[in-house]
Formats: structure tokens, sequence, C-alpha cells
């Protein structure tokens, strides 16, 4: 039961944590930029872009790996799950004009919680994000370490989000001063959570 209320509460957490970050207007995570984009440039709204994202990284998982697995089959309810809590969360807070010093300290509590989200899950050690699953099958069957493979991934989806902008002849979404920041912060904070908590 604790390992339940553990991922659920860090669920939460980590939907607030995205939510208060895309609110600063000073770029969301970099995992987050591509479906942050792609709202921004269509009708769907940020939970629904996650979700395509996320069933697309399951499919990928499965490509990479060759099998279909309970972890795979898992993550597709996730996707809905997650999709749908940043939709509630996007909903229940709305945006709002803030002056530079309001972008920073929200951007600093969104990150904050997605760091304590993310050590909550992994507490819970139910079901991995389709993110943390793509990359995990990256590195076990190119033989490389995770956390070079989360560097590149990282990378990819952000030039990614660039590529498509500039297709689109649209402003850079998502990206800003607060990517380059969770990039170092919030895998810190993780790692002091694991250590003192």
């Amino acid at each position: 039961m604790k390992r339940y209320v553990y991922y659920l509460l860090g669920m939460n957490i980590l939907v607030l944590g995205i939510t208060c970050n895309t609110l600063s207007n000073l770029g969301v995570g970099a995992f987050s930029t591509l479906p942050f984009a792609l709202s921004s440039l269509s009708a769907l709204t940020f939970g629904q872009a996650n979700i395509i994202f996320y069933l697309l990284f399951v499919f990928l998982q499965i490509i990479i790996e060759r099998k279909i697995s309970v972890k795979f089959v898992l993550e597709i309810p996730f996707s809905f799950i997650f999709g749908f809590l940043v939709d509630f969360y996007q909903y229940l807070i709305p945006s709002m004009d803030l002056n530079i010093y309001t972008q920073i300290i929200v951007l600093l509590f969104g990150n904050t919680c997605c760091a304590i989200g993310v050590y909550f899950m992994l507490k819970g050690d139910l079901i991995m994000t389709p993110v943390d699953g793509l990359v995990l099958s990256i590195s076990e069957v190119s033989h490389k370490p995770y956390s070079i493979c989360k560097n590149c991934f990282d990378i990819s989806m952000i030039l990614s989000t660039v590529v498509v902008c500039l297709v689109c002849r649209s402003p850079i979404y998502g990206i800003g001063v607060g990517t380059v920041f969770s990039a170092f912060y919030i895998g810190r904070v993780i790692r002091f959570c694991i250590k003192y908590i």
C-alpha cells in the first residue's frame, strides 16, 4: 500500500511541477519541450500532446527491444492517466502575468516539485514513465550508460523542438533558461532526497 501511495503522490507532485514550469514562461524541462511545442502549434492540449508522445515512446521501446512485455503494456494506461492529470492541473492553476522575480520563484518551485515527484515515484517502484522506459531500452540495447543516453535523449528533444518550430515559422516554444536550469537542478535534488530522506 505504501508503494501505491508513494507512486500516486509522486505523480501528482511531478505534474504540479511541470505545470508550474509552464506557468513560469522561462522554459520547460527538456522531456516536455516537444509536447509543449506541439500543443502551442495545434489545437491539442498539453496533456493530449503528452499522451501522443508517451504512446509513441512505448511503441519505440517495443521496436528497440523487439518484444512486448508487461512493463510496456502498463505504460499505456500510465500515459493516459498522466496526460489527464496534466490537463487537470493546467485547468486548476490558471495562467497569470508574472514579473521576473515571481517567474523565477515559480520556476524554482516547479523544478523542486518535479524532483520530489520523481523521487516518490522511484520509491513506489511500480511503472516507469515512457520517457525513462525508452531511455532505459536504448541504454540496454546500445550497452551505453543510462546517464549518457538520458543526456542524448534530452538534447534530441530540444533539437527536435527547435526544428519543428523553425519549420512552422513560429517562436521557439518551451525552451529557455528554465530548460537549462532543470537539467542541472532536478538530478541534484533527487540525489539529495535519496541520500537524506
